[in-house]
Order: structure tokens, then sequence, then C-alpha cells
């Protein structure tokens, strides 16, 4: 009985392993092309990590106004043709490149870094092994007049670069040393201090992770609120990839937007938000697509508002679309009609039997 009880289940074991083994899939994200990485590259010291996820999951033919639109968040004066901000960051990249080079690039060296986000020192004090100090003229930028230093011996050459145009960040003069271990020329920086980003962004978004400075109408003036996105963002995901009976394949694929993402238009006692979402699968080597939308349009209180702002609610919806054996590019989009921004979102999912 045990036995043909045995050979009874053998065919149904088979199928469900063949079922399960019968194909297989991979999840891919865009691809990262030479200049996309170049770009990422030289403005590493800028970048907040919010900016780099999103530029990272966009379709690469979407990079190019990522680009233009980050320059702008930071555009001190975008009344003038020129980008200020863009103009100084890029003569300091290639003043450190030029000046601290020391078998890297020099904008990669702990001294390219420090001075691409706060520029020149105020004084430079210069220790070289088992001697004094050395002073260098005002005039050359170089010097010290700190007398505690005078006298002084070190094991290592030395460097400590003082800053005295930022009193109120640092609370007082900062002083930064750095020091070349291995005698090569690349000084590492000793100082337990984080020096963020603060100096190469706009005076309006002096924080460094630009989170505070969002337009919400009257809603910005409650501090009880946490910081509003300052640029459209949502997550996406992938449910798990079903194939029916037929064969055929489907996955859900999911939006997460936060209210304090949005751009809201102020309308008698409320707020109006008016985002179109959209999901286009593009089965790539058919010539062929699939594409669903869907519009939300809605007025919400200004406590409401309030209170989702401030809990950190977000705005779900999710889509099925069908997939095909190989590669599908799955393109999620949000725009956002008051903001007048679209963001667009890729992930590939490659289906092999």
């Amino acid at each position: 009985m045990k036995k043909s009880y045995f050979l009874y289940l053998l065919p149904v074991v088979a199928l469900l392993l063949h079922s399960a083994c019968a194909s297989s899939h991979k999840i891919l994200k865009p691809p990262v092309d030479s200049n996309s990485q170049k770009f990422l590259d030289f403005i590493r010291y800028i970048i907040t990590h919010q900016e780099e996820r999103i530029f990272r999951e966009m379709p690469p033919e979407d990079r190019g106004e990522f680009i233009m639109d980050f320059w702008a968040r930071r555009d001190s004066d975008p009344s003038t043709p020129e980008n200020e901000f863009r103009s100084q960051y890029y003569t300091r990249l290639a003043v450190a490149d030029k000046a601290f080079r020391a078998g890297i690039p020099g904008w990669m060296t702990d001294k390219g870094r420090i001075y691409i986000l706060l520029g020149p020192p105020t004084d430079v004090i210069k220790k070289t092994t088992g001697e004094k100090s050395t002073e260098f003229s005002r005039d050359q930028r170089q010097l010290s007049t700190n007398l505690l230093e005078e006298g002084t011996f070190t094991e290592k050459p030395t460097d400590i670069w003082i800053y005295n145009q930022y009193p109120d960040y640092f609370a007082g003069p900062l002083r930064l040393t750095f020091v070349d271990y291995e005698s090569t020329g690349n000084y590492k920086l000793t100082t337990d201090v984080e020096v963020k980003p603060f100096s190469m962004m706009s005076p309006l978004q002096s924080d460094p992770d630009m989170v505070k400075y969002q337009w919400i109408g009257e809603i910005e003036g409650s501090e009880s609120l946490p910081a509003i996105l300052p640029f459209l963002d949502y997550s996406k995901s992938l449910g798990a990839i079903q194939k029916n009976k037929e064969g055929a394949y489907t996955v859900e694929c999911a939006f997460d937007i936060p209210y304090r993402a949005i751009r809201y238009q102020k309308k008698d006692d409320g707020w109006d938000y008016h985002l179109e979402l959209s999901i286009e699968v593009k089965f790539v080597g058919e010539k062929s697509s699939y594409r669903e939308n869907k519009e939300i349009r809605k007025h919400i209180s200004s406590e409401n508002l309030k209170t989702n702002i401030s809990e950190r609610y977000t705005i779900m919806q999710s889509f099925f679309v069908p997939l095909n054996i190989g590669k599908n590019e799955i393109y999620f989009s949000v725009r956002d009609n008051i903001l007048q921004k679209r963001l667009r979102k890729l992930d590939i999912v490659e289906i092999k039997e």
C-alpha cells in the first residue's frame, strides 16, 4: 500500500519540480554608463544619499534632466545666466586636482575634499619631520601666527589648516590636522570632525540633507512638522513573479509616495494635489509594450495634510502587469502636475525558461 501511494506521488512531485525549475528570473538595476559614473565621481562630496539613489534608479535617458536639476537646486542666484555654484565647484575641483595630487587625483585626497567643500583655509601651519613648525606669509595664504605651534616637533610631515570663516557653524575657528604617514604627499585628515558640504550648498539649502526648504504654503511655518522633501521622490517595489496555468507571467508593481514629497495648491479651506501614475513594460526584442495609467486628484484639509506629513503617511498604489520570457523593462512613472515634474524609475526583469 505504501509503495503504490509513493508511486502515485511521483508524477505530482515531478510536475512540481518541473514547474519550479522550468524558468528562472533575475531583477537588474538600470546600467550606469561611463558618463553617469564620471558625474557621480566628480560630485561625490555634495550629492546626498537620496539624490544618488534616485539617479541610479532612473532610466539612463532621463539622467540629463536630473543633472540640470541637480545644479539648479544649488544655484545661489538663479536670476543670472551663470550657475555660480557649479562654476565655483568645478574651479575648486580643478585647483585641488593640481595642488594635492599624490599618486591619486588631487581632488580625491583628504586635502582635496576639504578644499572643495570649505575653500582655501585662512591659515596653514606646516611641520616637517623632526623640525619646528614653519610659518608662511599671509600674502601666500599659508601662514601661522599661533605661538602655541612654535617649538613643536612631529614624527611625520603634518599640515594644520585653520578656518576662521565659519564661526557659527563650528562654534569658533576650525583646526584640521593632516598627516603624511607614508611620506608620499598624500596627507590624511586626522581631526575627528564631520565636515559636511554646507559651504557648497546654496543659501536656501545650507542643510546638507536638503530637506528644510520645500515650499508647502502655510504649513511650512509649523516647527512640529518633520522635514519636507525638496523634490519629487517615491519608493517602488516588485512583488513575487507569478506564473499561471497557461504559462503567462505577471508581477505586482507598487508605488509608495510620501505626502511630504509632493506639491500642493491652496484651495478654499485645504489643499489640492494632482498625480499621474503609470507603469509601462517594454518587452525587449519584441518591439511591443504594455502600459497602464491612474490619475490621483484629491482635495485634503489643512489639518489632515499636517497629520499626513507629521506621521509620514504615504500614497500607495499597485498595478499587476504581464511579463514575457526574456528581458522586460518596467518603467515606473509619477508626474506631479502641480510641481510640473515627472520622475521615472526603472527595473529590469529577465525571465529564462
